[in-house]
């Protein structure tokens, strides 16, 4: 197993029982465009408007909880045009590895640019010592790169991609009909209000605080979608201290009151 993958898989389970660091949302309709998949700590998100239907991220491989959410909100796999990931990270694009089943077998799947050196072996998700760590992910030749601001119609969806290193270096937000931002791992809510990303999992997280500066001035957003906390409709509560992380080591942490005690099970 890929050490990256033994780390997400095993590791990081036991890391996160206890510490209430992840929130993920509950398989529902957030609004009539937007629904949330839960898999274990994480959210992937479906997208539809008028005839169109696109995805972002889809979770860990080969595991079946994005099915099922699909399922038990009434949504076809196979209605998604478009699957934009927001970084080649285990549980946001699992379901697009080549050697699994397809989340969104019919789907385009669009990374970043920069987020394809971690393919092509140019970039390391981890160094330990002198030892580069590759990516767990692999995906087919189909893949489609995005450069920064790139602009992508997806019938009745315009979806803009946003460059935001710092959790990884070709790590992508996405703004979405020009008012919801859907984040990645570059936010995380605590008790409502953004933060940087934890430091753990970020190649650099001075260069995360940098970009989420960046995306800080944007316009006209009405809604801010994290990965692993929820969402907000107050976009300066999003951003309110995202110059740095939080301290889940302090006693009685917690990202909100409901954080569950162990997200995968």
């Amino acid at each position: 197993m890929n050490m990256i993958e033994f780390f997400g898989t095993v590791i990081k389970p036991r890391i996160v029982k206890g510490k209430y660091m992840f929130a993920p949302l509950g398989n529902q309709k957030i609004n009539e465009n937007i629904f949330a998949l839960r898999d274990k700590d994480v959210n992937a998100f479906i997208y539809k408007k008028g005839g169109s239907q696109i995805a972002i991220d889809c979770g860990y491989k080969n595991c079946g909880n994005i099915q099922n959410a699909l399922s038990q909100l009434g949504l076809a796999a196979d209605a998604t045009t478009d699957v934009f990931l927001t970084h080649l990270d285990l549980d946001h694009a699992g379901g697009a590895d080549k050697r699994c089943t397809k989340v969104y077998p019919r789907a385009a799947v669009h990374i970043g640019k920069t987020e394809e050196g971690y393919i092509t072996n140019i970039l390391a998700r981890k160094k330990i010592l002198f030892i580069k760590l590759k990516t767990p992910i692999q995906l087919d030749g189909t893949y489609r790169t995005l450069a920064d601001k790139e602009v992508i119609h997806c019938g009745d969806i315009t979806v803009q991609a946003l460059l935001t290193p710092g959790h990884t270096m070709g790590h992508l937000c996405y703004l979405v009909d020009g008012k919801y931002l859907f984040t990645g791992d570059t936010i995380i809510l605590v008790q409502g209000v953004g933060y940087a990303f934890y430091p753990l999992w970020n190649i650099d997280t001075d260069q995360l605080a940098q970009s989420l500066r960046a995306l800080k001035g944007l316009q006209n957003i009405i809604m801010v979608i994290t990965a692993h906390s929820g969402y907000t409709t107050d976009a300066s509560l999003a951003f309110e201290n995202t110059d740095h992380s939080p301290d889940y080591t302090k006693k009685d942490f917690k990202v909100c009151d409901n954080a569950p005690y162990n997200p995968y099970i």
